[in-house]
């Protein structure tokens, strides 16, 4: 079964490396530049970019900071992924459920009506 939070955090830091490439290339500015003005290694800016979960928040907050992104830019799209990853688990049709350890009490239901006792009043 897919963990909702791994599936949301990928979706956020790449839809958060995608804000991120757009504005550094809208400002014309090439890994080194960019880092030279952040302090924040060339390596880790072309991870960013690529989605992957490098920086600490104070690395993300100084980034945002520097190309005019809002702060709450990043929690706000992995609480969107998040709540898009839990609602299409809940849009998942009941055949695809039944490969998770899901019981089916329907198969149950006439052996165990059958098998136990009902008290007579």
């Amino acid at each position: 079964m897919i963990d909702n939070e791994d599936v949301g955090l990928k979706a956020a830091l790449r839809s958060f490396g995608d804000i991120v490439r757009h504005k550094r290339q809208a400002c014309r500015w090439v890994f080194r530049e960019l880092a030279e003005k952040t302090g924040i290694d060339i390596t880790s800016l072309s991870d960013v970019e690529a989605g992957v979960d490098v920086l600490t928040a104070t690395e993300r907050e100084t980034l945002c900071e520097f190309l005019g992104i809002d702060i709450d830019t990043f929690p706000k799209i992995l609480r969107n992924e998040r709540s898009k990853a839990v609602s299409t688990q809940a849009d998942t049709p009941p055949e695809q459920l039944r490969s998770a350890s899901i019981v089916d009490l329907t198969r149950y239901r006439a052996t165990w009506q059958t098998t136990t006792s009902h008290p007579e009043d």
